[in-house]
């Protein structure tokens, strides 16, 4: 189940992402995180991914084509990912997350942590 919140330690956009997602169900998840972004101002996003399982290859590309130059568009400076736990999911994300300096500004990091994610945005 993918959870959506406001993370006001961070000061940021909080995506949780559990198990499997479908590639439909993830693409709407992801519109819903800029749409939070558009409505609650803020310009960070603190994922935290350790539950995700494996992405299909079209939704990698669909992020990388539309959701990243959308963030860039709104002004996404930073984004905090606490890795899978899943060696798949972490494939999967470090693949996605690849071409992110092709593509805008936005700062990317991986933590192991929630703690150490929250300290790196509150430093950004």
């Amino acid at each position: 189940m993918e959870k959506l919140s406001i993370d006001l330690e961070s000061n940021s956009v909080k995506a949780v992402f559990d198990n499997y997602i479908k590639d439909d169900d993830f693409k709407k998840f992801a519109v819903q995180i800029l749409d939070k972004v558009k409505t609650s101002g803020k310009k960070k996003l603190l994922y935290d991914t350790r539950g995700l399982k494996v992405m299909a290859q079209s939704v990698q590309g669909w992020i990388n084509e539309f959701w990243f130059p959308e963030a860039n568009r709104l002004g996404i400076s930073h984004m905090a990912f606490i890795i899978p736990e899943s060696v798949f999911g972490q494939m999967s994300m470090e693949q996605t997350n690849s071409k992110k300096e092709k593509i805008g500004k936005i700062n990317i990091e991986y933590f192991g942590n929630m703690d150490k994610a929250k300290e790196w945005l509150n430093k950004n």
